[in-house]
């Protein structure tokens, strides 16, 4: 009898995706990365294919994306826990992310704007 471990696969694939966008990756850079085709990489994160994932795969992965083969594979933290407060939470870790990643672009381009009129001389033509 063969077992199902669709869940367990699911709870995995939501972990690479969940680490990836932490990563700001797109999957085709972890495609890239990994050496393997998008479509392959989207199968994992979604688990929708039926197929299990290698462990040699796995570590390629965990190593790709930076973090402990443990966290990816730490199944019984998620399954047992509610699915959909892993994912409001993760959701807040990415959306905080995403306001000091726009904090951050608007303070380089300011710096980007201050190197150009200091570089050029211009330093008269700031507004104070």
């Amino acid at each position: 009898m063969k077992e199902d471990f669709s869940k367990e696969m699911r709870c995995i694939g939501m972990r690479i995706a969940g680490f990836r966008k932490l990563r700001n990756m797109t999957q085709e850079e972890l495609a890239f990365r990994l050496n393997i085709n998008k479509n392959y990489l989207s199968q994992i994160e979604s688990a929708c294919s039926g197929k299990n994932i290698s462990l040699p795969m796995l570590i390629r992965i965990s190593r790709a994306l930076d973090v402990e083969l443990a966290l990816l594979t730490d199944i019984d933290g998620i399954y047992k826990s509610d699915l959909k407060n892993f994912w409001s939470d993760m959701k807040d870790t990415f959306e905080e992310m995403k306001k000091l990643n726009d904090d951050m672009d608007k303070m380089l381009e300011q710096f980007e704007r201050a190197d150009k009129i200091f570089s050029n001389g211009n330093a008269s033509k700031v507004k104070e």
